[in-house]
């Protein structure tokens, strides 16, 4: 028998070792998620390993885009700081794309940015979505979810922003404002305007996962944030999984969203500001104990662009520990219908009173009570009760006192309303076979 050289085998197991280890570290600068094949752990980041062979081609993307390009579904592309689709420029992603950001927060957190007057086209498929995750995601390319990422693994890497020239309603500038975690002197964060049709392009069959990193101070990223998005943009069947924020935030804008689907986000699932005019329709909402609400809704913030009203329609709401609520907030305004509610709280109410807990200001509770037609909330199912709180204009007096002819009136024209048994919201099976919570048994 031949005898074994032991000091070469041994230099050789420590050779695998090293080039085992340098390949793919296991350690908490890369928070305890092993690097996808091909990627080494550098600073907190997984990033290209440059001596790998790669099975596929990777391209780094960062900065402007200035031209129109296209991205194929044969390459993973990785994003490195944020990625601007400039005015005037179209970004086409083809069914089956793999898009990965990489880790940072600030300056250098990783988002794709969709400017004012840009364009893009990310049609996916039920047999391929176009995906967009951490570079901590071991999926692969032809595969729909990795296996190492859960619905916790969140604020991994940026997420999704696009902006439009639809009308606004913002505090500052009044018909356009800066989004919100991108610096003032930076001109693609700007959005607003008044053109409610305008197109910033098409997202179908598209999932955003693992996100919400920190952009700016105390602002993280939502999964998808819509500035000013007109309704000849397309959206529908879109996933929003694991964020950090608000899983899909609209600040003014018109664009109609169906069959979205936001799942075990931290902070609320639709959030609606800046008098957005547009819908939700025959989309779901799961929420989990470490959310907040599953709608967060504001009207306008100024005095021009006040006439929008929002529609939420055939929705289903899904409270998997029984404590999901709804905050219609300053000056809510529009309808919520024929939506299903499971494991609801209660419905919450915002009354507005002037310096020290007198006159009654315009907010949710007068459009509800005052202007039923601007505030409706009806056809749902639900036994969940409806309740008042109350702030005032100096901040110093919010819990001003609820009268009994104020609790009267709202429970009066919200008892009865949502208890309709035949809605039935929305139909679950259009997140068969491309959302990560129905590959991942959680919806």
């Amino acid at each position: 028998m031949k005898k074994l050289n032991f000091s070469k085998s041994v230099f050789f197991i420590f050779v695998l070792g090293l080039i085992s280890f340098s390949s793919c570290d296991k350690g908490e600068i890369c928070d305890d998620v092993t690097c996808p094949t091909g990627y080494l752990c550098d600073n907190g980041n997984c990033i290209i390993d440059p001596n790998a062979t790669p099975s596929v081609k990777t391209e780094t993307k960062s900065g402007a885009i200035t031209t129109n390009e296209t991205w194929s579904a044969e390459n993973i592309y990785e994003l490195a700081g944020k990625v601007i689709v400039q005015d005037g420029v179209t970004l086409t992603i083809e069914a089956g794309t793999i898009i990965k950001g990489r880790q940072g927060q600030g300056s250098l957190a990783s988002a794709l940015v969709v400017a004012r007057g840009g364009k893009l086209l990310a049609e996916g498929t039920v047999e391929k979505p176009i995906i967009f995750t951490s570079t901590l995601d071991n999926i692969k390319v032809g595969e729909k979810t990795g296996t190492n990422l859960k619905e916790t693994d969140h604020s991994k890497w940026g997420g999704v922003i696009i902006l439009g020239k639809a009308n606004v309603s913002a505090k500052i500038g009044d018909t356009e404002a800066q989004i919100e975690g991108i610096p003032a002197d930076e001109v693609f964060g700007k959005y607003g305007g008044n053109d409610d049709s305008d197109n910033s392009g098409i997202l179908k069959y598209v999932s955003i996962r693992h996100g919400g990193t920190l952009i700016g101070e105390g602002n993280e990223i939502n999964g998808l944030t819509l500035g000013g998005v007109g309704s000849g943009t397309t959206i529908n069947h879109i996933e929003i999984v694991g964020n950090l924020d608000d899983g899909i935030e609209c600040f003014g804008g018109s664009v109609n969203i169906e069959y979205a689907l936001v799942a075990y986000q931290q902070d609320d699932a639709f959030d609606i500001d800046q008098n957005f005019s547009g819908s939700f329709k025959n989309s779901v909402v799961i929420y989990d104990n470490t959310g907040d609400e599953f709608l967060e809704i504001d009207g306008p913030e100024n005095s021009t662009n006040v006439g929008g009203l929002f529609t939420i329609e055939n929705c289903t709401f899904i409270s998997k520990t029984g404590d999901g609520s709804v905050d219609m907030k300053s000056k809510a305004q529009g309808t919520i219908k024929n939506c299903k509610f499971e494991g609801l709280t209660k419905f919450k109410l915002s009354a507005s009173f002037k310096k020290n807990c007198t006159e009654e200001k315009t907010d949710a509770y007068t459009h509800y009570v005052a202007n039923p037609a601007t505030l409706i909330v009806k056809d749902n199912n639900t036994n969940a009760p409806i309740s008042i709180y109350t702030k005032s204009e100096d901040g110093e007096h919010n819990g001003c006192p609820i009268s009994d002819e104020m609790k009267t009136a709202v429970e009066t024209i919200f008892s009865g309303a949502n208890n309709n048994s035949n809605a039935a919201g929305a139909d679950l099976s259009e997140f068969d076979g491309w959302t990560w919570a129905k590959l991942n048994g959680k919806l």
